[in-house]
């Protein structure tokens, strides 16, 4: 078992977080840095369309507000009551279901309340006082408030991208026999369009151009067997089934550093495995986890990287799971065993570089590059320069 140590600064930041979530409750201070709305991920459907009936999540520390409301503007102006409805660790989770309209653009924000102490949360972040940065943005027109990537809507799939540098933009996939029926409307740097023939699992690719094809850079999921197409993925599909797992204590940690690909298989007790192994592999091994005293796993990095066979440390995706090693359901199933034994999931993630080979992020091209050429590297991979100014 291998002994992990994190550096000052992270560990007194973990220290500092447990410590103001210890401090939170109705006392007439509400603790800023434990509320949290992250636009793209806390509605539901995660990308409303035409005017539709939505949900906002957001989440508090623990009984450290008494009350919540959610100012929505769509022309008329209405204040929707929050309710709790969760606990997500040292968290309560708030959610409040904003009305249809026929609008084709609404607003909102969020008020907390403990005491006399009253927040805002909008776009801008938090404030003392009332927001006066527009709040949350909904356009059903443009769709400048669906995620980056493919998310599934009804009847079809909503697909956004960021391409300064593009003129034109089509998704081409499974749903239109790969052809150019289905534009991309562009939005100030962006592109995005709505496919009603779209669905679960079908596989894609952007078109700039005329003329350059590129995987999603926001994929959730592509296929290393098939010129890396990128798979919709339907992020509600997998029901999990340990919502109320609890992390343990940060200085009470025993943590496993696991390479997923090698973890099982070799003078395994526990039977044959595949080479590489995958999360099916590590989640039939959990109670031996267990019996050994661990109580939180960090796994080498699983982002995908070029051919099977890797430590981690070469990615060419930061959004989508390795695909020798299992579905993204999969991977969700073996964090689901874990938890159930009492086990946390830390991720290793790597920011600073890419994959020399595979790097569809990175073109011969400027034009062709979501990120310019880098001046260096470093011994893994060609490290970033992220430019705003970058082509598709």
């Amino acid at each position: 078992m291998k002994s992990l140590r994190l550096t000052g600064a992270a560990a007194a930041l973990v220290a500092a977080l447990c410590m103001t979530a210890g401090a939170a409750g109705p006392d007439g201070n509400i603790e800023w840095n434990g509320i949290s709305h992250v636009w793209w991920q806390d509605r539901r459907p995660l990308c409303p369309m035409s005017g539709q009936s939505f949900e906002i999540l957001f989440q508090t520390y623990h009984d450290d507000i008494a009350s919540a409301r959610v100012h929505v503007e769509d022309g008329d102006v209405a204040w929707i009551g929050a309710v709790e409805t969760a606990a997500r660790g040292p968290f309560d989770v708030w959610t409040a279901q904003i009305p249809s309209t026929s609008s084709t653009t609404l607003s909102y924000y969020i008020e907390l309340t403990d005491g006399a102490d009253v927040d805002y949360l909008s776009a801008g972040g938090m404030t003392d006082g009332v927001p006066t940065d527009g709040g949350f943005v909904l356009d059903f027109d443009t769709l400048e408030h669906a995620p980056l990537g493919s998310t599934l809507v009804d009847g079809g799939a909503v697909f956004r991208v960021w391409a300064p540098g593009a003129s034109t933009a089509y998704v081409r996939g499974q749903f239109n026999s790969w052809g150019t029926s289905s534009p991309m409307t562009k939005d100030g740097e962006y592109f995005a369009a709505y496919v009603p023939s779209a669905s679960n699992r079908q596989m894609y690719k952007y078109y700039f151009n005329g003329s350059i094809w590129k995987p999603d850079a926001r994929g959730k999921s592509l296929n290393s067997g098939d010129n890396l197409n990128t798979h919709i993925e339907d992020r509600f599909r997998y029901d999990w089934q340990m919502d109320d797992f609890d992390t343990p204590d940060f200085e009470k940690m025993v943590v496993y550093q696991l390479h997923v690909g090698t973890f099982s298989g070799r003078n395994d007790p526990y039977g044959t495995a595949p080479f590489p192994a995958g999360y099916p592999e590590v989640a039939a091994r959990a109670s031996h986890l267990s019996e050994l005293g661990v109580n939180a796993v960090m796994l080498n990095p699983i982002t995908e990287f070029p051919w099977d066979y890797s430590a981690g440390y070469n990615p060419i995706s930061q959004w989508a799971p390795e695909w020798a090693y299992g579905t993204p359901d999969e991977l969700k199933e073996m964090i689901d065993t874990l938890h159930s034994y009492g086990i946390a999931v830390i991720l290793d993630i790597v920011w600073n570089h890419f994959s020399y080979s595979d790097n569809f992020t990175l073109g011969v091209r400027r034009d062709a590059s979501l990120l310019r050429r880098p001046r260096g590297r470093d011994t893994v991979g060609q490290s970033t320069r992220f430019r705003r100014r970058a082509g598709a």
